[in-house]
């Protein structure tokens, strides 16, 4: 039986992958503590299960899932992670604790990280054109985050708090204030609790993307749109353009960044927010300092996440041409690829995968391969 739980709650953009890979893989060594990671590389379904309209039945089987594999399991301390948590209730998640975990409730923990605002906006906006749920520029892309909960996070963490106490704590998602500048191994310090732990190197997950990048992954889900392919699938293919291009070597490129006037907009929306978190949970003025240096730091003019300021006309066209066939594939078998690509990714067990057949691995190899044609034009953009 685990002895204790740690709910690793993100925040989206603070480096989970890094964490959640590390953990999947067992990329730790300590002799110190017991630590038991969860069975897959993300618990999404779990925090889904906290939704306020998540179907009982759907909530029982993954509650008694997770419950089942941690009394399978001796140790010191049980991990669950997911950046979706952090869109939960704190006390939903207290509630389903007490009545599957009634032994660890009580000591349960939750460690977050929060990225400071006009960085998390700058990630958020990458994000967005890398899965097609949004076109427009940066600016307005800013203008549109100041109107919605996301990054008032003075709303949001302490309430965690409130409902956990001590045992939450809130690490900024700062080089300079995390253990050895990173975020993995501060994850594991505060996890663990000892110093006394060793990390073999592992590769960082969800490397940024450059302006080029993102141009040209706007242009291939502006071509996923026009040909009708369900967000699901632009979410999984944008993903998987990622990763392959964080897998090739020598790439470089601007990285986006908030043009001036922009950044004062956002100083003006998140200065309150940033003072009343610095107070809350750390003591001295980290997020607030981060706005205004944003704004400082801040180039006069917007940049260009156009294609055609990028890519040749002739790399547009091969792009446009990949991304409608691999729609093409997706609509003729829409499983074929997608569960090969949640195995390669740790959301599926390859014995899961549903259809054997040859017509699906063609179909999922077809997918593949126009995903590595489109990696490659993406890290050598020709200029437009």
């Amino acid at each position: 039986m685990i002895r204790d739980l740690l709910f690793h709650i993100g925040d989206p953009k603070t480096g989970t992958s890094s964490i959640q890979a590390a953990l999947n893989r067992g990329a730790w060594r300590c002799e110190a503590v017991r630590l038991v990671p969860q069975d897959y590389v993300n618990a999404t379904p779990l925090a889904n299960a906290l939704k306020t309209d998540a179907e009982p039945a759907f909530r029982e089987r993954q509650f008694s899932h997770i419950r089942d594999w941690f009394s399978g399991h001796d140790g010191d301390l049980g991990v669950i992670s997911s950046e979706y948590f952090a869109r939960r209730s704190p006390p939903a998640l207290r509630r389903a604790l007490e009545e599957y975990f009634p032994d660890q409730a009580p000591r349960t923990r939750v460690l977050a990280y929060v990225r400071p605002h006009a960085s998390r906006l700058i990630s958020a906006y990458g994000q967005r054109l890398k899965t097609g749920s949004f076109a427009g520029p940066l600016e307005k892309f800013a203008d549109y985050m100041i109107t919605v909960p996301t990054l008032y996070y003075a709303g949001r963490f302490p309430q965690w708090r409130e409902t956990f106490g001590e045992g939450m704590t809130l690490r900024p998602f700062l080089r300079g204030e995390l253990r050895d500048g990173d975020v993995t191994s501060d994850f594991f310090f505060h996890a663990l609790g000892t110093p006394e732990f060793e990390l073999p190197g592992l590769e960082p997950a969800n490397e940024s993307l450059s302006v080029a990048e993102l141009a040209g992954l706007r242009l291939i889900q502006q071509a996923f749109t026009a040909a009708e392919l369900a967000d699901h699938h632009k979410l999984a293919v944008g993903g998987a353009l990622q990763r392959k291009l964080g897998a090739l070597p020598g790439r470089g490129g601007e990285k986006p960044a908030l043009d001036r006037a922009t950044a004062i907009r956002v100083l003006e929306a998140y200065l309150e927010d940033a003072r009343a978190l610095d107070t809350a949970f750390f003591g001295r003025p980290l997020m607030e300092d981060e706005l205004t240096r944003a704004r400082d730091t801040a180039a006069p003019g917007a940049q260009d996440f156009t294609a055609g300021r990028h890519f040749s006309g002739r790399q547009r066209k091969r792009m446009e041409k990949a991304a409608a066939r691999i729609a093409e594939l997706i609509a003729a078998m829409p499983k074929a690829w997608r569960q090969e690509y949640q195995v390669s990714i740790g959301q599926r067990a390859a014995d899961a995968i549903e259809d054997p057949s040859f017509k699906r691995r063609r179909n999922a190899k077809g997918v593949w391969q126009a995903l590595d044609d489109l990696a490659a034009i993406l890290a050598a953009p020709d200029g437009g």
